[in-house]
């Protein structure tokens, strides 16, 4: 594709006050002055590499200033596609603040004229009112209920099919928001790693579970979903190491699961996982199968536990496909050493068939759905026998 250059000599306007703007431009050579278009006075010069112009283009408005050339010029123009495809894709909170910051520019430059209502600068409008800052809300309101400790934490059942007894659980976030009600756990877990928050709502988690390990017996475990900034975070490990100490509880009791989609570097899931073998914790390859690499995974990464993905328990009686590739990654799994679990079982035909095809654990809603703590230590001599 060919790179559209513009020349302009000293004194030539790039644009007047008033024109239309249908492009922005980079500067690649040479100095560029804006110019208040009443009084031609200077307001700003821009140098090589600077962007100008682009303000009208956001908003489909014309132009509110000049650009004229200070010296010999060469500009690099930029296609208002190129701007706004951008931002139309781009996260709502981002969205909203340059919404918000050409709102005040406009506020502080001439009027000229009407302006199309029909522009981006009305989609970011409403962008503020719907998503951005609607966002920018619900993560204090999220923040606050972690603090306040009232985003709970819940506990599915994981259950030996060779003794059809619960094993294990899997540990749950919930948010119960005063005014909308449940909150989606991928909604409210997407914005807690969105930022820092991930590590507060990790946190929670984990004392939880510790909490309700030290009351079960040593035969039980817990698993827990883990993100890439806590495993990144040096600290992470350590502190959870050392509750799991000060409560005599085993590292191999908090099973961590990490999802396919963070294993797009494969180096540094490999780092992370030996990471957490050296502090004594199970790791679990979580969605398996719904990702990008596939059973390559299994070779290149050491996963103690591998967790089938509902979707494919969902047709593996329907679909003799669904059941080749299931067949697949137990034999795999088997004989790289790992346990599985198949996740999303409703259905006691569907675990018939995991029984029969020698998968280790089940989970879904055949079994169970998610207890709280004190429905677990109620029920305790059911659950484990």
């Amino acid at each position: 594709m060919a790179f559209h250059l513009k020349y302009f000599k000293p004194g030539q306007f790039v644009f007047h006050g008033g024109d239309r703007s249908d492009r922005a431009f980079i500067i690649e050579k040479g100095e560029v002055d804006i110019l208040a278009i009443d009084t031609d006075e200077v307001i700003h010069t821009l140098n090589a590499g600077e962007l100008f112009g682009e303000m009208g283009v956001l908003d489909k408005s014309v132009r509110s200033t000049a650009a004229r050339a200070k010296t010999q010029v060469t500009l690099l123009e930029i296609k208002p596609g190129q701007i706004t495809d951008r931002l139309s894709e781009t996260d709502p909170i981002i969205q909203a603040l340059i919404g918000v910051l050409l709102k005040r520019l406009r506020a502080l430059l001439p009027k000229n004229g009407d302006q199309s209502s029909d522009d981006l600068l009305t989609h970011v409008a409403s962008v503020i009112e719907q998503s951005g800052l609607s966002k920018f809300r619900l993560e204090s309101e999220l923040r606050t209920a972690v603090n306040a400790e009232k985003v709970q934490t819940v506990f599915q059942p994981i259950v030996d099919l060779s003794t059809n007894q619960v094993a294990g659980f899997e540990a749950l976030s919930r948010w119960l928001h005063p005014k909308l009600g449940v909150i989606s756990p991928f909604e409210f877990i997407s914005l807690a790693e969105e930022t820092d928050m991930i590590i507060e709502v990790g946190s929670l988690v984990f004392n939880r579970a510790i909490d309700l390990l030290s009351q079960l017996p040593e035969s039980i475990f817990i698993n827990i979903n883990v993100s890439a900034k806590q495993l990144n975070s040096p600290e992470f490990l350590p502190a959870i190491s050392k509750r799991l100490a000060d409560n005599q509880i085993k590292a191999e009791r908090l099973k961590l699961e990490i999802t396919e989609t963070m294993m797009v570097d494969i180096n540094q899931a490999a780092q992370w996982i030996d990471r957490c073998n050296q502090a004594g914790f199970r790791v679990c390859a979580d969605d398996f199968g719904t990702g990008y690499s596939g059973l390559q995974q299994l070779l290149d990464l050491s996963f103690d536990v591998l967790k089938i993905d509902q979707v494919f328990i969902q047709s593996v009686l329907t679909q003799e496909a669904t059941k080749t590739l299931v067949e697949t990654m137990v034999s795999l799994a088997k004989k790289l050493g790992m346990q599985l679990v198949a996740e999303g079982v409703e259905h006691e035909p569907q675990h018939t068939l995991l029984k029969q095809l020698s998968v280790d654990y089940g989970q879904g809603y055949y079994y169970g759905k998610a207890m709280t703590k004190s429905d677990i230590l109620a029920q305790a001599g059911q659950l484990f026998g």
